[in-house]
């Protein structure tokens, strides 16, 4: 703007009414000059950072497409995981002692009552004698052979004399 300052008034009353040189002036005074500098500076230095990213566009879609897979991956295995978390729990919970124990009394009872059934109906004539002898055998050796895995549980767990008859008679 230097350039203005050496003009007399009558100069600068043409200037005024001359806009093209007013445009000239303007875009040849240091500080435009120095803004377009400084923004083509900044233009080639955004256009250099974007090529930079370009370079990463790729790595960075497959990146993500991976990190995506992994992640859908993770889901099911998570969802298989907690399946197989459930199904572990319900068999625990079948194998845990006390429930071994529980079944293990209810299956010789149930031996036990069959057995005197069969026994019945061998009395009352109703099955030959070695029917009765072969199958009433097998019973009651499985029935004897369940009561003593039950006493032996019984006496693991510390259950006393008493409670394990209570717990037979029931």
């Amino acid at each position: 703007m230097d350039t203005l300052r050496n003009r007399t008034v009558e100069e600068l009353r043409e200037l005024q009414d001359d806009s093209q040189e007013i445009e000239r002036l303007a875009l040849e005074s240091q500080e435009v000059q120095e803004l377009q500098l400084e923004r083509e500076m900044a233009l080639a230095a955004n256009r250099s950072l974007a090529e930079q990213n370009l370079k990463f566009q790729v790595p960075l879609e497959t990146g993500r497409s991976d990190l995506s897979k992994k992640y859908q991956e993770l889901q099911e295995l998570a969802g298989r995981c907690r399946e197989q978390k459930e199904k572990l729990e319900k068999f625990s919970a079948v194998l845990q002692p006390q429930t071994l124990l529980d079944l293990l009394q209810v299956e010789s009872q149930k031996i036990e009552e069959e057995s005197e059934k069969m026994a019945e109906k061998f009395l009352e004539g109703e099955m030959p004698l070695e029917t009765f002898l072969e199958q009433f055998s097998g019973m009651r050796k499985l029935f004897h052979q369940r009561r003593v895995r039950v006493e032996k549980l019984q006496e693991i767990f510390g259950i006393p004399l008493g409670q394990r008859k209570e717990k037979d008679k029931v």
